[in-house]
C-alpha cells in the first residue's frame, strides 16, 4: 500500500532513522501479518538500521516469511507460544534490549514523516522524561469530515493508495494513586510536551527505567497499557506525550476472525490489572478518557 504523502516539507532531521543508533524498535504481533509487513515497510522507507525485536504468539507464527521480506533489516524475531499475551511478549523482548532507548509499537502501526523519531529523541532528553509519548494518526468516525475521508481512503484502496489522517487521536492523563483509590484527571495540552502519568502505547522510552521496575504484568492479555503506566507511577518515571510526533495507525487492513474473537476478552483482564494495586475500577475514567476501566 503506497501513503499519501501529508507531510512533503518536513524537514529530513524530523523524520529519516539512518542516524539513529541508540533505539531498539519493539512490536508484539498476533495474527497480522499484513499490518506487521506494511509497518515494517515504513520502518524501513526511513532508512532505521537499529535492532527490530518482534514477539508473535500467532497460532502459526509468520517469523519466517517476515524475515525473508527483510532482509536488510535487523530483525531478531521470537516465536512464542500461542496466546501468550502482549504484556508477556513486551516482556521477552524488553529482556532483550541493549539500546539505551526503545521505541513501543503495535502491529497495526505505520511510520510517516510526521512519526519523527529523531525528534522524540531531542524531546524526551531536552526534558528530562523516562516515557515520552505520540499521538494517532486516524480519521475520526465521529465527525462528518473524519467519516468523509475514511470513505475515500477505502476507495483509494482499490488502487492500493491510502489517505493517512491529519486527525489525531490523543490519550492522556494525570493519575492520582491514593490507599484503595486510583483516580484520572485531565491534563491541558501544552507544546511541545506534556507532562502527564498516561499516554498511547507508541512511546520512546528509556530502557533501564522501565527494566527497573519490571516493565508489564505477565499476566495480562488485556488491560496491560493502563496497568504499566500505573506501575510506572509508583516507579516514580517521569512521562510526557506531544502531539508533534506520531504513527498512522491502520484503519483499512481488515483484522482475522481469529484476531477478533481473542480482543473481545480485554475486558476480562481489566479487574486482574486492578488486582495488582487493591482497587477494583480507575475512578473518573469516563470523565478524562471516556468509557470505564473496572467496574462501573
Amino acid at each position: 500500500m503506497r501513503i499519501v504523502d501529508l507531510a512533503p516539507f518536513e524537514k529530513a532531521s524530523n523524520f529519516q532513522l539512518s542516524s539513529i543508533k541508540d533505539v531498539s524498535i519493539l512490536i508484539k504481533t498476533l495474527e497480522r501479518e499484513a499490518h506487521l509487513i506494511q509497518l515494517l515497510l515504513s520502518i524501513q522507507k526511513y532508512g532505521f538500521q537499529g535492532p527490530i525485536l518482534i514477539a508473535d504468539d500467532s497460532k502459526v507464527p509468520y517469523g519466517k516469511s517476515v524475515i525473508a521480506k527483510f532482509p536488510n533489516l535487523q530483525i531478531h524475531y521470537l516465536e512464542l507460544p500461542y496466546d501468550t499475551g502482549t504484556a508477556e511478549g513486551r516482556n521477552e523482548m524488553l529482556k532483550l534490549v541493549e539500546t539505551p532507548y526503545f521505541l513501543l509499537c503495535d502491529d497495526d502501526f505505520v511510520f510517516d514523516k510526521r512519526t519523527r523519531v529523531p525528534l522524540m529523541l531531542r524531546l524526551l532528553n531536552y526534558y528530562n522524561l523516562d516515557i515520552l509519548g505520540g499521538v494517532f494518526r486516524q480519521h475520526n468516525k465521529k465527525t462528518r469530515i473524519g467519516n468523509y475521508l475514511l470513505k475515500l481512503n477505502n476507495f483509494l484502496n482499490q488502487f492500493n493508495w491510502s489517505l493517512p489522517s491529519y486527525q489525531i487521536y490523543e490519550y492522556h492523563a494525570g493519575l492520582k494513586i491514593e490507599e484503595k483509590k486510583i483516580s484520572l484527571f485531565s491534563v491541558p495540552y501544552q507544546d511541545p510536551i506534556t507532562v502527564c502519568d498516561l499516554t498511547h502505547n507508541f512511546f520512546l522510552a528509556r530502557t533501564e527505567k522501565v527494566k527497573a521496575f519490571g516493565g508489564w504484568n505477565p499476566l495480562l492479555k488485556g488491560g496491560e497499557h493502563q496497568n504499566f503506566f500505573i506501575r510506572a507511577k509508583l516507579a516514580g518515571l517521569k512521562v510526557g506525550t506531544t502531539r508533534k510526533c506520531g504513527v498512522i495507525h491502520d484503519q483499512w487492513t481488515p483484522n482475522s476472525e481469529l484476531y477478533k474473537a481473542l480482543r473481545k476478552r480485554g475486558n476480562e483482564y481489566q479487574m486482574i490489572a486492578l488486582e495488582e494495586f487493591g482497587v477494583k475500577r480507575l475512578d473518573n475514567y469516563k470523565e478524562v478518557l471516556g468509557g470505564t476501566f473496572g467496574l462501573p
